[in-house]
């Protein structure tokens, strides 16, 4: 895709081999389509709710609790039967909203579309359908015009377009023809150039076509958006096969019991009271509700703090991560720069200190320059709204010196502006100053000199000499060394007024430089150690020139002994394979282009590092598509940086970053843990009842036992697991996936623990069958419970779930669950408080026989990790 708005309109046309009179004929637009495609877009159809409700409704998992209800259904268990298919449904539901809202997020894009368009053909004005234009077409734009196609004006009278489709700004944009210099600009500076789905609110305009279709500018970003959709979901993908897999334990296990049932002649009575609870017990779907509720509270906690995530897939990526680029503006810098020293009449000076007459005309050059070749803007209240960091610092140091900005413009009218380019590095106006003319000059250094013949030194022009430009580099070297931006100051005068096609930026006459410091924020040294202690490599761009790059690095701490600072002006004379030579050595990156940044991340990512991008601009956007995540951040990020990014942070300080990577590796360890458990007590359930069964089949497992246990007790335990998370010791290098590998996290330790528990519930149940006593035939179950409970204790710190209010109301709330309960199954006063007696006692005894034991088999699988 080509920058248009560098050509002239005239150079458009000829470049596209259009005509701006007659347009395109029939023939050359049969060319432009074959070469360059058509106007349509991307088909945006999105599924409906009921389409994706099917798609989830044939899980395994809910395909086998649909068959499990119907079995009871037959067989009379009406309520049993009814919570198995709403709790089945209540999931399949909730998954289909939340993929129903991420199938919409577009939904706007389509909607702005118009209806027809005016073109110049065979040099005839037609309107045609809008898909029909062609690269190269002559279009006519009026007020209430939907713009069909990314276009370079060649004339307009009063344009005004609502850009807010492109930009997510709603503000009016004002429109030109003139060639615009500045490179790697945001759409919205784009002046022009108009984009398709952009409203047309004022005026009229005659434009030629240069994209169309996907390559317009909401093509693509419509592009990125269906592909960060993709990235979507996929940890509860993974959830989803997890259940599925033993969904297929389920129904082979189903299969088995029908068959030996069918064979034995055993009633259907007694085969679908055994379905029914193995479903209850082998396929876990409160981990399903687990992970929303988390997935909930996630999301809401991050809100508070100014942080917006996706979804769980965005933690589990992040979590992986161990390269992370940062701007270093905002990051590890305060958002602001301030006029530190100032080089002039060959001496340094402070730039607030009491100068001597011999500087003040030279210093009050300089801030009339910094003044008036300034874009910022400032309210009715003086303070500043609009402009770059060294505009504010011009405009705040000229307030420091009783010169106003307003007062200098209305006195010097402003003629044109000649923005910065990234090729030039150096930005011009042409002022009016009484009778004549000035064009006020600044920029790079070295670009600036290029262009001096003279220098001002005690107010009068002289010849610039060899020592002169000697000397002035030898100050621009120190002043960078002190980890100031050095920027150069310059002019010319005119007798009269130049045109914007004449060369106003040769022989310039030098003032001199100025040395801007950027705050560090407190302690950054601390955050690149706590960078590398997750075993991060952290990655700053700065737009300092190398050597103010390399002073900061080294006094920093981004920079360690063999680290290297490399140039966007290096880079672009590499080729890939000596860059990727460097890449893992450099630690910093001084002035580079978006196009070396993205060249920078696919580098990284062919070596097989996990990398993360910060950004908040359009032009991060390429970045943010290269990595593995990207992530907005600061208040002044543009919409479409928040839109396109996986994750949004409003504090745009590397800390805050570091503290979510670390939070989500915990966090996913966490989830881990509790998948882990609740597999643990799948297998304890399945084992005790299945060899209860078989040793005794006159013991009756209740169907209120097994929910209360899996739906109330596991998921409260898990909850408590959960909010222990930032506890978690784990090791910074250690990968956390969650897939089938979680059945090896059944150490040796957790194995023996299960045979355990299995062990005493069977013990439990027999010896109460044996002596008849109905009272405690709930004994079995209350092994299994309990020992859920304390279990949970194996994944937290004891110590640190005491420190905790929430940890604390939980197992408080999940004991206090349980003693009701088992109320149910007594019935007298009388019995109520022989059951709370006798499981006091209980609840006593597993708990001084399990705690230990928790203890000693969680020691035993520390030490073996």
């Amino acid at each position: 895709m080509r920058d248009w708005y560098n050509y002239s309109w005239s150079e458009v046309i000829k470049e596209l081999n259009s005509s701006v009179k007659y347009g395109l004929s029939l023939d050359k637009v049969d060319k432009s389509r074959d070469e360059f495609g058509n106007n349509k877009t991307l088909n945006l159809k999105s599924k409906s709710f009921i389409i994706l409700f099917l798609k989830n409704l044939i899980q395994l998992y809910s395909v086998s609790s649909i068959f499990t209800a119907v079995l009871l259904f037959l067989n009379a268990k009406i309520l049993v039967a009814c919570f198995i298919l709403g709790i089945s449904l209540t999931c399949v539901t909730i998954y289909s909203i939340k993929e129903y809202k991420n199938e919409n997020r577009l939904d706007h894009l389509t909607k702005i579309a118009p209806s027809k368009a005016l073109a110049i053909r065979d040099g005839k004005s037609i309107e045609i359908d809008p898909d029909e234009l062609v690269v190269g077409d002559i279009i006519y734009l009026e007020e209430g015009d939907i713009v069909p196609a990314d276009a370079r004006l060649i004339e307009c009278y009063n344009l005004k377009i609502k850009e807010s489709a492109i930009t997510g700004d709603n503000k009016l944009v004002e429109k030109y023809e003139t060639k615009i210099e500045d490179r790697e600009i945001l759409p919205s500076e784009m002046k022009n150039m108009v984009f398709k789905s952009s409203f047309v609110i004022e005026g009229t305009a005659k434009a030629i076509v240069v994209e169309v279709g996907d390559n317009t500018k909401i093509g693509s970003i419509t592009k990125e958006l269906l592909k960060s959709q993709n990235k979507t979901e996929l940890l509860d993908r993974k959830v989803y096969k997890l259940i599925n897999l033993l969904s297929i334990v389920f129904m082979v296990f189903s299969i088995c019991v029908i068959l030996y049932n069918f064979l034995e002649k055993v009633n259907i009575e007694g085969s679908t009271k055994i379905i029914s609870l193995i479903w209850l017990i082998i396929v876990p779907i409160q981990i399903m509700m687990i992970v929303i509720v988390i997935s909930l509270i996630i999301h809401t906690k991050n809100k508070k703090h100014g942080i917006k995530l996706g979804d769980l897939s965005s933690i589990e990526t992040l979590s992986s991560i161990d390269v992370l680029i940062a701007n270093k503006v905002g990051s590890i810098t305060e958002e602001r720069l301030f006029v530190r020293k100032i080089y002039t009449n060959g001496s340094i000076v402070e730039a607030r200190s009491d100068e001597d007459e011999d500087n003040k005309h030279n210093i009050d050059r300089i801030i009339n320059i910094g003044l008036l070749c300034n874009d910022a803007h400032t309210n009715s209240d003086g303070k500043i709204v609009k402009g770059d960091f060294v505009d504010r610092a011009l405009v705040f140091y000229g307030k420091e010196n009783s010169i106003s900005k307003r007062d200098l413009e209305q006195s010097q009218e402003r003629i044109f502006k000649i923005p910065f380019d990234y090729e030039r590095k150096i930005k011009t106006t042409l002022n009016k100053l009484e009778d004549k003319y000035r064009a006020n000059v600044i920029g790079a250094v070295d670009k600036l000199l290029v262009n001096c013949t003279h220098i001002m030194k005690n107010g009068i022009e002289v010849e610039i000499t060899t020592q002169d430009i000697m000397d002035i580099k030898s100050q621009d070297l120190k002043l960078s060394k002190e980890s100031l931006y050095v920027t150069g100051f310059a002019y010319r005068n005119f007798n009269y007024e130049p045109s914007i096609n004449e060369n106003i930026e040769s022989n310039l006459v030098f003032v001199g430089l100025v040395g801007f410091e950027n705050p560090c924020k407190e302690n950054v040294q601390g955050y690149m150690d706590y960078c590398r202690s997750l075993a991060i490599k952290p990655i700053i761009v700065t737009e300092d020139n190398k050597i103010t790059a390399q002073s900061l690095g080294s006094n920093l701490g981004i920079l360690n002994k063999n680290d290297m600072v490399l140039s966007g002006v290096e880079i672009d004379n590499m080729d890939d394979d000596e860059l990727e030579k460097f890449i893992e050595k450099v630690s910093m990156y001084s002035r580079i282009s978006s196009k070396i940044k993205s060249r920078i991340c696919e580098h990284f990512k062919k070596l097989g590092y996990k990398l993360a991008v910060t950004g908040s601009k359009f032009t991060d956007l390429p970045s943010f598509k290269v990595s593995h995540i990207g992530i907005a951040t600061g208040k002044n990020c543009t919409n479409i940086a928040k839109e396109l990014g996986d994750i949004f942070i409003e504090d745009n300080d590397f800390k805050v970053t570091l503290d979510l990577i670390k939070n989500s590796r915990q966090l996913l360890k966490s989830i881990k843990n509790i998948i882990v458990f609740n597999l643990v007590i799948v297998a304890i359930e399945f084992l005790a009842v299945l060899c209860s069964s078989i040793l005794n089949k006159n013991i009756d497992v209740k169907y209120s036992q097994i929910i209360f246990l899996n739906f109330i007790t596991v998921i409260l335990s898990s909850l408590m697991i959960y909010s222990q998370f930032k506890n978690i010791e784990k090791s910074n290098y250690e990968k956390v996936d969650i897939d089938k590998t979680v059945f090896k996290s059944f150490s040796s330790g957790i194995k023996v623990y299960i045979l355990f528990v299995v062990i005493a519930s069977i013990g439990a149940a027999t010896f109460n069958t044996a002596i008849g006593d109905n009272l405690w035939n709930i004994s079995m179950f209350t092994v299994i419970d309990l020992s859920a409970i304390f279990f949970s204790f194996y994944f937290v710190d004891y110590k640190k779930v005491l420190k905790n209010k929430v940890s604390i109301l939980l197992v408080i709330l999940t004991i206090i669950s349980y003693l009701i309960f088992v109320q149910a199954f007594t019935g007298s006063i009388v019995d109520v408080l022989k059951n709370i007696f006798w499981n006091s006692k209980v609840i006593i005894g597993i708990l001084i026989v399990e705690m230990p034991l928790i203890s000693f088999i969680k020691e035993l699988d520390d030490d073996k990790r």
